[in-house]
């Protein structure tokens, strides 16, 4: 059993290592959130706001939880998922060309419309441009 369970953690702590942020683009409303596995941090920027200024939220204590192979969720301190990750190299942010390598659902109180659907990046996982 340990000879398992010693390569399995020593993976997740290379996938912690270098995914240690996450970046994530919606639209409508046009948000963008950056989650650090670091700080356990997940941040929230909508550029056009109330009046038409940035508006920055900021949620503290945020875990990163496997839940499947390839599904990942951001999860509040309270155990409610604010995320759900899936990696499947197909997701969009519903307005562009560019193919995000992962799928994304909001389900926080602060995006309010597009039923939250986006597409996400990592440090070591980038957009491609193209949609073909």
């Amino acid at each position: 059993m340990k000879k398992i369970l010693l390569p399995a953690f020593g993976l997740f702590l290379t996938f912690s290592a270098k995914a240690d942020t996450i970046n994530c683009s919606f639209t409508e409303p046009f948000i963008v959130t950056s989650y650090s596995m670091a700080e356990q941090t997940l941040t929230y920027v909508n550029p056009i706001g109330k009046n038409g200024k940035e508006e920055v939220s900021v949620i503290n204590n945020v875990s990163f939880q496997i839940q499947a192979a390839g599904v990942f969720e951001l999860v509040s301190k309270d155990g409610k998922v604010l995320q759900t990750l899936k990696l499947n190299y197909n997701g969009s942010d519903g307005m562009s060309d560019t193919v995000y390598p992962y799928d994304v659902k909001d389900n926080s109180p602060i995006m309010t419309s597009n039923m939250g659907f986006g597409g996400c990046t990592s440090n070591n996982l980038k957009a491609k441009e193209d949609r073909k």
